[in-house]
C-alpha cells in the first residue's frame, strides 16, 4: 500500500511542479510570477525529498503514472477562461487555485505518511515534519497571492 501511495503522490507532484513553473513563467504580475518562481523551486525540492523516501521504502516512480499525471497537466491548461488562444485575466485566478489546490494535495500526503511514520522507521519523521511546515507557508503564500491577483482581476485593475 505504501508503495503505491508513494507513487500516486510522485505523479502529482509531476503534475505540480510542471504547474508551478509555467505559472511562474506565464504570469503576467511580475512580483507573483517572481514568488510563484521561488515556489517552483520549493515545490520541486519537496518532490525530491518525495525520491528520497521513496529510495528509503524500496520503490521508484512509476512511469506510466508520472507520464498520465504530465499529460494531465497539459490537458489542464485547456480550461473555460473565455478564450482558447489567448491568455485572459481569469486564467491568472484559475492557475493560481490550481495552485491553491495542488499544495492542498502535497500536504494531504505529507498529512498521512507522517502519521505512517510513527510505526515505519523508513520515513523519517523530522523531515516529514519540516516538509509539513513548508508546505503550509506555500498555502499562506498562495492565498494572498490568490486573494490579491484574483482581486485586480475581478475588479478590472490588472497588476
Amino acid at each position: 500500500m505504501l508503495t503505491g501511495y508513494l507513487q500516486h503522490h510522485w505523479a502529482g507532484s509531476t503534475a505540480g511542479v510542471a504547474a508551478f513553473r509555467r505559472v511562474g513563467r506565464n504570469l503576467p504580475d511580475t512580483q507573483a510570477a517572481a514568488e510563484i518562481r521561488d515556489l517552483a523551486g520549493e515545490v520541486a525540492a519537496d518532490r525530491e525529498a518525495l525520491r528520497v523516501m521513496m529510495r528509503r521504502v524500496g520503490t521508484r516512480p512509476s512511469v506510466i503514472g508520472t507520464t498520465l499525471a504530465r499529460a494531465g497537466e497539459l490537458l489542464g491548461r485547456l480550461k473555460p477562461n473565455g478564450s482558447l488562444v489567448h491568455r485572459t485575466p481569469l486564467t491568472d485566478v484559475v492557475e493560481l487555485e490550481t495552485l491553491r489546490l495542488a499544495v492542498t494535495g502535497k500536504r494531504a500526503g505529507f498529512e498521512v505518511l507522517r502519521a505512517a511514520a510513527d510505526d515505519d522507521q523508513r520515513l523519517d519523521p523530522f523531515a516529514l515534519d519540516r516538509l509539513l511546515a513548508r508546505a503550509d507557508e506555500h498555502l499562506r503564500t498562495l492565498e494572498r497571492l490568490h486573494v490579491t491577483v484574483s482581486r485586480d482581476r475581478l475588479v478590472g485593475h490588472p497588476s
